[in-house]
């Protein structure tokens, strides 16, 4: 099977589409769109690709998938602002549904983990605008 790690970013980006039109790769860019601002915006972060492949056996590798979720503060004219806990909610909810359901999909070219808790939060500042994170993650056996 030939897969690469662009293919494996464009699965997982238009799982969250619902959420967000605002999907980055690999880290948070440098300026937000005015859209990205006020209505929040995704980041995929994916670990090194570990093969378990065998000589003339099964062949697999896995992959660890962070996905981070920015709601904007709801006083975003200053770096200090209150959590919108009715956004971040909402957004949390949603995108742990999508993983949920990923989860229980069979014979899939890429199946979906999530056996371990892997979940945070974090705070976050881009100049004038601040994010509250959601962080998650799950396994991506290919």
């Amino acid at each position: 099977m030939q897969t690469s790690r662009k293919d494996i970013y464009s699965y997982v980006a238009t799982l969250f589409t619902s959420i967000t039109k605002n999907i980055y790769r690999i880290s948070v860019p440098e300026t937000l769109s005015s859209d990205a601002t006020t209505n929040g915006f995704m980041v995929l972060k994916l670990d090194d690709v570990r093969d378990f492949s065998e000589i003339s056996l099964e062949s697999y590798g896995q992959v660890r998938m962070y996905v981070e979720f920015y709601t904007p503060s709801t006083n975003t004219s200053t770096a200090s602002g209150v959590m919108n806990t009715t956004r971040f909610d909402t957004a949390q909810i949603a995108i742990d549904n999508i993983i949920s359901a990923e989860c229980n999909k069979q014979n899939q070219t890429y199946s979906i983990s999530k056996e371990s808790i892997l979940s945070t939060d974090d705070f976050f500042t881009n100049k004038t605008n601040s994010f509250y994170v959601y962080i998650t993650s799950f396994l991506i056996t290919i």
